[in-house]
């Protein structure tokens, strides 16, 4: 173990051997009682030693599948979330890299301890942070209707990340950090984040440049949750409310998993007063940013929705929505085409891609109207899994968290360990890695990659051989995409 003094106290963490680890640091206050569906308030002070040598909670959540084969992830689960891990070669003052990490999960589930940066922080010499957010019911829930102490409870999980980022811009230089060089990064729900925080003028400032692994969107207002449920339950919305109030946590979480509910993020026009792109073509944080997306996304997310046709057509439909939003049918129709005798899952395989696919584009587009400039990837790494390159497969390459001297397992579950594979985690992390200190991502030992623009619609296309292709996208997915 280890004791160091910061600007809030001594706290102590985990001398690792050339890497120190502080865990369940309180970025904002336990969201609980009072403080339930309110923006995050800040933390009390500590007396004493704060004691950071545990993996904090996770929100409650559903449970991975089993066929990721990840294993326990720690910390137990409980309303009382707000924390950050935080790993660092040194508590010094060498002003290192700041990476930020949001975790993905749908905006129902992940947290800060989902995996171990600490190798990857020591390789690259980066401070990387780990942030938990409230999800769900509790963190993306609209009851902005019951008057001005809800407005934004829509987006109090944004609120989260943004009170983690404050936190870090505050307090980051003590564990040897430079608040001022931070990058946040996420996949899937955490990159959706990355872009929505780019449409949130209250995190302006509080980032300097941004990742997106696998981007997803949010809907242009929140879903009416209120209602239906105060309906079906014969009580009034406030009463609603009141019940609300007073149920447990896991009252709450039971209440969103009976209700089938998914994620909920959306546009409230406090927090997020836009949709990411709109956000972005305004340049509301103008940020260079890294996007990208897999080359079939879809199998893994297709198995987790099962294989009933009905559930595949009502995710399908909305999807489609937020793929071509000016024009949902138009994508139907070019879906209906290029999908022709598929079964309802390859169908569904095809809408996912499609999805993360059209947000990292969109995005991308949007930021070369303001002059910011984006690069756009796609991972498209061969493996013998019959699911393919699908979603969240690449993360364990971002993070180099490849062992050799390990089997299989984890978030790598997906690729063998092999030679190769682990070749691919050392060059494809040191591009990240180099855009986090410098802002130029680079494949080592190749030429520049280009920032990406609408006339050649350039894209870094990570296989065997990785190179930069122009117009990767068919001219009639474009078109389907409004693109």
């Amino acid at each position: 173990m280890t004791t160091i003094k910061t600007r809030l106290g001594a706290i102590r963490g985990l001398d690792r051997g050339g890497m120190l680890s502080f865990l369940g640091i309180p970025f904002a206050a336990p969201p609980v009682g009072a403080l339930r569906w309110r923006p995050p308030a800040p933390a009390a002070p500590w007396r004493g030693t704060y004691d950071a040598t545990r993996p904090p909670n996770r929100a409650f959540q559903p449970p991975l599948p089993e066929s990721l084969n990840v294993g326990p992830i720690a910390g137990a689960m409980s309303e009382d979330m707000l924390y950050l891990n935080i790993h660092t070669p040194a508590a010094d003052k060498a002003r290192r890299p700041v990476f930020v990490w949001i975790h993905g999960g749908g905006f129902v589930q992940g947290s800060a301890n989902d995996f171990d940066p600490a190798a990857y922080a020591r390789q690259y010499d980066l401070c990387f942070v780990a942030i938990n957010y409230r999800v769900g019911m509790l963190g993306f829930l609209d009851l902005s209707r019951f008057g001005p102490d809800y407005a934004g409870s829509a987006a109090n999980g944004f609120r989260d990340q943004i009170a983690a980022l404050r936190w870090i811009a505050d307090n980051i230089a003590d564990y040897g950090g430079d608040p001022e060089n931070v990058t946040i990064c996420g996949g899937s729900a955490g990159a959706g984040s990355v872009l929505a925080l780019q449409a949130a003028p209250s995190a302006r400032g509080l980032f300097h440049k941004a990742i997106a692994v696998s981007p997803s969107d949010i809907a242009v207002q929140p879903p009416n949750v209120v209602t239906p449920y105060a309906a079906g339950l014969s009580m009034t919305e406030d009463a609603f409310l009141d019940m609300l109030k007073t149920l447990p946590a896991e009252g709450i979480f039971d209440l969103q998993v009976k209700s089938g509910m998914g994620g909920l993020a959306a546009v409230d026009g406090v927090v997020i007063v836009a949709r990411p792109t709109e956000g972005i073509r305004a340049g509301v944080n103008p940020t260079p940013t890294v996007v990208g997306s897999t080359a079939a996304e879809g199998p893994l997310l297709t198995a987790a929705l099962g294989s009933e046709p009905s559930t595949l057509r009502f995710f399908e439909a909305g999807l489609a929505t937020m793929i071509a939003a000016d024009d949902p049918a138009r994508y139907g129709a070019y879906l209906d085409t290029v999908a022709a005798g598929a079964s309802p899952a390859e169908r569904m395989d095809r809408v996912w891609t499609d999805f993360f696919r059209s947000t990292t584009l969109r995005a991308a587009e949007a930021a070369e109207a303001v002059g910011v400039p984006f690069w756009v990837y796609s991972w498209a790494a061969p493996t013998p899994h019959p699911f393919g390159p699908t979603h969240g497969s690449d993360v364990a390459f971002v993070f180099n968290l490849f062992d050799p001297g390990k089997g299989d397992g984890g978030p790598r579950a997906l690729y063998p360990n092999t030679p190769e594979n682990r070749e691919l985690a050392q060059n494809w992390s040191a591009t990240f890695a180099a855009f986090v200190r410098s802002g130029a991502p680079a494949w080592p030992g190749t030429n520049p990659w280009p920032i990406y623009s609408r006339a050649t619609r350039r894209t870094l296309v990570i296989d065997p051989a990785p190179r930069v292709v122009e117009n990767l996208d068919p001219p009639a997915a474009l078109a389907a995409f409004g693109l």
